[in-house]
């Protein structure tokens, strides 16, 4: 279950950064640019950049057409927080009474 949870996570943890980079591009292309650069600079800060740009991206989804990245990119963080789980469940010794 520790193999299964380390590579959903990865998996999850590239397919946010992808996601990130297309809605990083949007931002830029509508005229963002100084947001896309505070998330760019914010990602390194506890990944405040990353929160920023997938609030901002589900607020302009309809208006910039990128309503299907961020389901992927929900999917990917949903599967990341899975994996995660699954990987720190399975890495715990088992409780045992008495010791």
């Amino acid at each position: 279950m520790g193999v299964l949870g380390y590579v959903l996570a990865a998996i999850g943890g590239l397919g946010s950064l992808v996601c990130f980079i297309l809605v990083l591009i949007q931002m830029f292309q509508r005229g963002q640019t100084t947001l896309g650069v505070v998330c760019i600079v914010l990602i390194f800060c506890f990944g405040i950049g990353g929160l920023i740009a997938f609030i901002y991206g589900w607020m302009k989804h309809r208006e910039w057409g990128i309503t299907n990245v961020m389901y992927a990119w929900t999917g990917c963080i949903a599967l990341s927080i899975l994996g995660n789980a699954l990987y720190f469940a399975s890495s715990q010794p088992p409780i045992v009474p008495g010791r």
